[in-house]
């Protein structure tokens, strides 16, 4: 007996079923099965990944309607405190939700939610996410959010007014989650905590009592979670969006500080220190950062995030995409503190910037695509880059250790066990619509043996015996449908340009550039050649892949249509310089002035090569 119960706890440990603090003490006893649970449930009991819930959702065919994103439902005043039963619903009952990143709106509507036997007739329910949306929007088996408290003033399930019902999109596994959450908090991370839940959907007419299949349940980062976490919840929380690094956007909060996606109020002095920050990171000199950044941000807990990001491959996130993560700002010190979000596509599941294998193998000091202005900043600081070792070193031997990793696999086999059962009960076993849906060209590897390779790599590259692999948008076998063309051409011309070799381009390289072109194409004084003069110059200087994708003459006139603003059938200097700002304006989502790589691809995209 005595056995099984450390059995038991070394179960939770290694799934890292903690209450959010650093202290590593286990809250609760995963059960030996996952048996399906019924009865009032409590947080501790919904956020323990080795039980399997039942929820079902219940709403009416014209709220199925009108759930349906930018359905054309009218929007409706702020949450009202009513309860009222959830009958046919009407305008009244929907709301236009803060649109997606994709320009999706998701609106709110009623629906009865029966949750291990416990209902709750008016909560308010919506789709969510955004490339998890995008795969699945055919499928039934869409990411949700549940909001209790959305039609009925203080409604709550277990203390939660949150839920999130995620649909594990692009991860075969359903579990990579509840491993890379949980590896976050055992390294002291503030992280969401996860359960699972077997899904049911009835709209009368359409769907009764469908399965869904298995769910992810992720905890809402709010302010349940940022007191738990934080001890308070009054501090200022963004969400930024496409910000690498935190980008610098002049020192008027109100000019530019949206992509900072403020989820509490801003008020001027908690603009003024984020602003400080991000003008520390991209404009102070080396001296000056090393010695102020530790009072903008807590450096060992910001290192700690970045290394398990690198550990786990989670490139759709602050390190490479910019997103999918909050920055909260603690009353207490006012400096900022990094949580994550979102982690379907960790452990080599955003594929589009290298192969499963090159990402196992991925360099763990450079774990980002193309630059990540911060990173490298705290990295080039020798006591920030010791301690930064240090922690994965820590998650080498400890949470992604090979011990810890089976152990982890075991206390989630009966969860899928219990899943499977369902699937069977309900008709649905094989049936692709309770499965997580693929696509956007996004392959995700086999969880388990990718983690045992990642570590492995991770010791090597710690001792010196490895070099790890850089990501990048190149490989047009693995980049998105829309950059297949293009990327191999975009790549080029970074080659043919980058001088220094820094993987950006810079205006002095690009004036380089095309001065070269104007000496070839042998301009005058005025420095302006006509377009037979381009189509001979670019003749003598075209290689490979650019003469490969088209002739000298195509590529001559793509330039003049590019750059040749008054159509005057000549081309300066400073046309061509100005094109190339014009289109870096428009991809520059780091606002450091440079082009990198994904930018220069996205740009091609925009242009349209030749061909």
């Amino acid at each position: 007996m005595e056995r099984i119960t450390v059995l038991m706890a070394t179960i939770v440990l290694a799934l890292g079923a903690r209450d959010g603090r650093a202290d590593g003490v286990a809250t609760h006893r995963a059960p030996a099965t996952a048996p399906v649970v019924h009865g009032l449930p409590s947080a501790k009991h919904i956020f323990d990944p080795t039980r399997v819930h039942v929820i079902h959702l219940s709403l009416l065919a014209d709220g199925w309607r009108m759930m349906q994103p930018n359905s054309g439902s009218p929007p409706r005043p702020a949450k009202p405190a009513t309860t009222r039963p959830a009958t046919q619903p009407t305008h009244a009952d929907v709301e236009r939700h803060h649109p997606s990143p994709r320009g999706l709106a998701y609106p709110y509507v009623r629906a009865a939610v029966e949750f291990d036997g416990t209902r709750l007739a008016d909560a308010g329910l919506r789709f969510k996410g955004n490339a998890s949306y995008a795969v699945s929007a055919s499928a039934i088996r869409r990411p949700m959010k549940l909001e209790f408290d959305r039609f009925v003033e203080g409604g709550k399930l277990a203390g939660l007014t949150t839920l999130n019902l995620n649909n594990a999109a692009s991860d075969p596994s359903i579990a990579r989650e509840t491993v890379a959450f949980a590896i976050f908090r055992e390294m002291g991370m503030p992280a969401p905590r996860t359960g699972y839940a077997l899904v049911y959907l009835t709209v009368p007419g359409q769907f009764e009592h469908e399965y869904l299949g298995l769910y992810t349940l992720i905890e809402e980062v709010d302010h349940h979670f940022l007191k738990r976490n934080f001890d308070r919840s009054d501090g200022l929380v963004l969400k930024p969006e496409g910000m690498r690094g935190m980008a610098y956007l002049g020192d008027q909060w109100a000019t530019g500080y949206a992509r900072y996606n403020p989820r509490s109020d801003v008020d001027p002095q908690r603009a003024a220190r984020v602003i400080a920050l991000a003008k520390l990171i991209n404009k102070a000199d080396d001296a000056t950062f090393a010695g102020q950044i530790g009072s903008y941000l807590d450096v060992p807990e910001f290192l700690r995030y970045v290394a398990v990001n690198s550990a786990i491959a989670n490139l759709d996130s602050f390190l490479s995409t910019g997103h999918n993560y909050f920055l909260y700002f603690d009353p207490i010190d006012n400096r900022g503190r990094a949580i994550p979000w979102d982690m379907n596509l960790s452990f080599g599941g955003y594929s589009w910037v290298g192969s499963a294998e090159q990402q196992q193998h991925m360099s763990v000091t450079h774990a980002y695509a193309d630059h990540n202005r911060l990173i490298e900043r705290l990295l080039a600081v020798e006591a920030y880059e010791r301690r930064y070792r240090a922690d994965l070193s820590e998650l080498a031997e400890g949470p992604m250790s090979e011990s810890r990793m089976r152990e982890r696999r075991l206390a989630l086999e009966p969860v899928f066990a219990a899943a499977d059962r369902a699937a069977q009960e309900s008709g649905r076993v094989g049936s692709p619509t309770t499965q997580p849906s693929i696509g956007m060209r996004l392959v995700a590897p086999e969880l388990w043996s990718f983690v045992e390779a990642r570590t492995h790599s991770i010791r090597r590259q710690l001792a010196g015996s490895e070099k790890g692999f850089l990501p990048g948008f190149r490989d047009p076998s693995l980049v998105p449908t829309h950059m297949i063309k293009v990327a191999p051409v975009a790549m080029a011309a970074m080659a043919a340009m980058d001088r220094d070799g820094d993987g950006r381009l810079s205006e002095v390289e690009v004036l380089d550039g095309i001065d070269r072109l104007l000496a070839t194409a042998r301009a005058g004084s005025d420095r302006t050649i006509d377009q037979p003069a381009a189509t001979a110059a670019i003749d003598k200087l075209l290689t490979g892949r650019f003469r490969e994708q088209a002739t000298a003459t195509a590529w001559a006139a793509w330039l003049f249509h590019v750059a040749d603003a008054n159509h005057d059938g000549h081309l300066s200097r400073d046309e061509m310089m100005a094109a190339f700002r014009r289109h870096l304006s428009g991809v520059d989502h780091d606002v450091d002035g440079l082009m990198d790589g994904r930018e220069i691809v996205e740009s091609f995209v925009g242009i349209g090569p030749p061909n």
